[in-house]
């Protein structure tokens, strides 16, 4: 059994991909996921904000980082500045959000690691 409070505070109460505050809305993920060959062993696990968790999918970190991230500040380049349906409205909501949490922006581009990663945590 995975326990959840001891995955919340491996980072100090931190999304391990993103470095902000969990909050009540996280998830553990698998850094390398079940179908990869990854475990429920607690150092194959951490805690990300759910928003995160949902856009990695079933990535392992590096091509999440490399296709997902990586070119993350590209396609908020491609957005729409005011898109005209519902679905329009949400996906730009929705990557504009991702991309807040790993602080990317069209002009910004990812910095290559995640937080947990870093030599400065």
């Amino acid at each position: 059994m995975i326990d959840r409070q001891a995955i919340h505070d491996k980072f100090g109460g931190r999304c391990a991909y993103t470095g902000k505050p969990l909050g009540d809305d996280w998830q553990v993920d698998h850094i390398v996921p079940k179908g990869q060959g990854g475990t429920d062993d607690e150092s194959n696990l951490v805690p990300v904000l759910a928003i995160v968790n949902h856009y990695k999918r079933c990535l392992d970190n590096e091509s999440f980082k490399s296709w997902l991230l990586g070119g993350l500040h590209e396609r908020l380049k491609k957005l729409p500045k005011n898109p005209y349906t519902e679905r329009g409205i949400k996906r730009k909501a929705y990557l504009l959000k991702v991309a807040e949490a790993f602080d990317i922006t069209s002009d910004k581009p990812f910095c290559g690691k995640l937080w947990y990663e870093r030599e400065d945590v």
